[in-house]
């Protein structure tokens, strides 16, 4: 039993370290320099050595349990922060990335929205044209590689028509949109009874695809805090939004693996699941649609 306690303990630290510690020292540090040089000495390393040196003296100084109890300070200050900015994330991955804004972004998010649906349509539209003229027989070949390519651009925007203001949160409605109807079932609802039945190796990948996801709203979190810092320091300003931008294209990879596995793992596992509840479908057909609407009324409860 040691050294299972043993090996846990040793990933449970460097998931600490790694997910809150470091980053939370990185900002701390740079805190430090954004207060020792400001913007008037924003690049003199030679003062910012100086300081540092100056502030290792004092602390050589002081007894061992007071250096000791130095760093722990500035390790739990450090994890404060990090644990702060995870907390901050978790309302900003359903507030801002996942389109659900507060009212007070209501205008803004009905601009964004309808820029977003004006390029989808126009593209769409392009398609449903095309493809007329296909019918028709009056293009062939050509039109049919255009309408593949524009189809592929199509879908990088988001697979069906924007209903959200972001990628992301479009990407996720989409996914819930498309499985209600082909299989007719609530993703909320059958997505907790689906898991149960989810092999583990599907359910570990489903796991290291959300914390992807979630890493990147982190790290566009942490951009903000620099972003604020850079008021003081202009250098933490230019990290901020190297942060940012980085953070953005993580999250919309992310999102979209996210939102094809959990596609995939419904298409792949629901006959499973009404297998497993004893809502059997028939033999000679990949799917009946009439047991997602059964499956949506045992989860429900008859509610």
């Amino acid at each position: 039993m040691a050294p299972v306690l043993d090996g846990l303990g040793e990933k449970l630290a460097e998931k600490w370290m790694s997910a809150l510690a470091a980053p939370g020292l990185l900002f701390m540090g740079a805190a430090a320099a954004a207060a020792v040089l400001g913007h008037g000495h924003a690049l003199d390393a030679g003062l910012l050595r100086e300081r540092a040196g100056q502030w290792a003296a004092i602390a050589g100084h002081w007894p061992v349990v007071g250096q000791v109890a130095a760093l722990a300070v500035a390790v739990l200050a450090s994890v404060a922060v990090g644990t702060f900015v995870r907390t901050c994330a978790e309302e900003v991955a359903v507030g801002i990335w996942a389109g659900e804004w507060p009212r007070w972004g209501d205008r803004l998010a009905a601009r964004l929205l309808e820029r977003r649906v004006r390029r989808w349509d126009g593209v769409q539209a392009e398609i449903d044209g095309l493809r007329r003229a296909a019918e028709a027989h009056v293009r062939r070949d050509p039109d049919r590689r255009r309408i593949d390519e524009l189809a592929a651009r199509r879908d990088r925007m988001v697979p069906a028509r924007p209903t959200r203001p972001t990628y992301t949160g479009d990407r996720f409605a989409v996914t819930d949109s498309r499985l209600r109807g082909q299989y007719r079932i609530d993703l909320a609802t059958c997505w907790q009874p689906l898991w149960l039945v989810l092999p583990e190796e599907t359910r570990a990948e489903l796991r290291a695809s959300r914390a992807r996801f979630d890493a990147a709203v982190a790290g566009s979190v942490w951009a903000c805090c620099y972003a604020v810092l850079g008021c003081f320091w202009w250098p933490a300003a230019i990290g901020s939004v190297a942060a940012g931008l980085a953070a953005w294209r993580r999250g919309r990879r992310a999102a979209a693996a996210h939102a094809g596995l959990v596609e995939a793992a419904v298409d792949v596992h629901l006959r499973k699941l009404a297998a497993e509840v004893g809502v059997a479908a028939p033999s000679d057909a990949p799917w009946e649609p009439r047991l997602g609407t059964l499956l949506n009324r045992l989860f429900r409860k008859g509610a």
